[in-house]
């Protein structure tokens, strides 16, 4: 009885270790991001059926995305502002288009039933729950404090990028699915921004090497490099070995669990009184940001460290994630094409394109190079306890909340957004083309020439890091 005890303990102790504490390859935990996608994509066209035909018009799911969602947070805090005096822009909410197609939607009474806020909250309880199974749930600050410059100007940046280009790089992950043009060109930008913000960052490091030598009175090379370097503030480990764990880490695990439980009622409710569709997509969202964590899944990496570093695993990790979901949203398109009652599925997720998209796009990749993290990534690393990352997404909140309504000015749509709803049509590579299969190996190829791009970027970038 006794072995037999210690096999099922040594069992679970092994799979616990690999799936929670371990740290995912790349390569599951996009296949991960992608089936999470591909469900969420799902609900949301199933909830759009749902609308159609009359039922909750505010059960309305999304694909994944966090854009919106952070922007309705936005305007709660400007209208906050406005109430004690301070700057602001008066924010009314949301109110979805009314055009021929898409007519029966409406505007939310609660900013917390706008889905891309569910999905927000979801990647960010996902990858808490994630840190506290693994144990790596603490607070961490920065070894330099410039990394809070680093941290505001980046937050500006991609505040600005994300008004410009309607969205973020999680938008563009599902609009790659969805074969729209204005991924392509959010890949484009996003991949010039963040070349700049690499040489931006290199050249940082530079001055603070140099610097740091100067100070050493002549003493030479100094190797620590500071740059994204953290210390853990709380809880910390004791300096004795055998002084087992903190309270604040041995019971992480314990919490994870209970929050999970919780989070399962609230769902079960929410679905009783009417809100399948959100509840489906807020399950989603957190399976994704559990993936995330635990393979470190990072679009701000994807795109910044073939430049930096030399590094491109990450960037034939979010390869493989667009070229899955493309393949899995296809189903659902095909099936938008042939069923008059969701027709508007066929074209679900296409955003319009332009020439803002192409400049938010490269303002937000410089803002997510020198932030380190992007939107969906600083929520799974705020969930991990890093405080710069909560100051450079705090920033990005209230910028982009603040430039929001810009996008109704009549000067804003003719230069950044030429193309809309009406003529959406234009940016929708399948009807670009005429045919599906075309579409399909057209997105495919670009994403497979870019990650061959970002390879070969960094196989220079380390060459010229041994060289020297």
């Amino acid at each position: 009885m006794g072995d037999f005890d210690f096999g099922i303990k040594g069992w679970w102790d092994s799979w616990y270790k690999k799936f929670f504490r371990e740290k995912w390859p790349l390569w599951i935990a996009a296949i991960f991001m992608a089936l999470s996608g591909i469900i969420a994509y799902g609900v949301a066209v199933w909830s759009l059926s749902r609308t159609v035909t009359g039922e909750n018009p505010y059960d309305q799911a999304k694909p994944l995305g966090t854009f919106l969602g952070l922007k309705e947070l936005g305007g709660i805090i400007n209208s906050f502002l406005g109430k004690i005096g301070l700057p602001h822009y008066p924010f009314n909410g949301y109110i979805w288009p009314d055009g021929q197609t898409i007519n029966y939607f409406v505007q939310y009474p609660n900013p917390f039933l706008e889905p891309t806020a569910g999905t927000m909250l979801g990647i960010l309880f996902g990858g808490l729950i994630a840190a506290l199974l693994a144990k790596e749930f603490s607070l961490k600050v920065p070894l330099d404090k410039t990394e809070y410059g680093l941290a505001l100007s980046g937050g500006v940046m991609m505040g600005i990028g994300a008004v410009f280009m309607f969205g973020c790089p999680l938008v563009s992950t599902t609009n790659i699915g969805a074969m729209g043009v204005q991924a392509i060109e959010m890949v484009i930008g996003m991949t010039i921004g963040s070349f700049f913000g690499a040489k931006i960052i290199v050249w940082l490091e530079k001055r603070r090497l140099a610097s740091l030598s100067c100070a050493a009175d002549g003493a030479g090379y100094v190797p620590l490099m500071h740059f994204e370097k953290t210390k853990t503030i709380w809880p910390k480990m004791p300096a004795n070995a055998d002084g087992g764990e903190p309270f604040g880490i041995r019971f992480q695990p314990v919490t994870a669990v209970i929050l999970t439980l919780i989070m399962f009622i609230v769902l079960a409710r929410f679905t009783k009184i009417g809100y399948p569709a959100l509840s489906m997509s807020f399950l989603a969202a957190t399976l994704t940001g559990f993936a995330m964590q635990r393979g470190g899944m990072c679009f701000a990496y994807a795109y910044r460290e073939p430049f930096l570093t030399g590094f491109s695993d990450m960037s034939r990790a979010m390869a493989l994630l667009y070229a899955l979901l493309v393949i899995g949203f296809l189903p659902f398109k095909l099936l938008g094409s042939v069923s008059p009652d969701i027709a508007y599925a066929e074209i679900f997720a296409i955003s319009p394109a332009g020439i803002g998209i192409l400049i938010g796009s490269a303002l937000f990749g410089l803002g997510m190079a020198l932030n380190g993290a992007c939107v969906s990534d600083s929520l799974w690393r705020t969930a991990e306890g890093q405080v710069k990352i909560w100051v450079g997404l705090l920033t990005l909140i209230c910028v982009s909340s603040w430039l929001f309504p810009m996008r109704e000015e009549a000067w804003f749509k003719t230069i950044f957004a030429p193309y809309g709803s009406k003529n959406i049509t234009d940016v929708y590579l399948p009807q670009i083309f005429g045919s599906y299969p075309i579409a399909v190996v057209f997105t495919i190829s670009v994403v497979l020439i870019w990650a061959l791009v970002m390879t070969w970027f960094a196989g220079r970038t380390f060459k010229k890091y041994m060289e020297e």
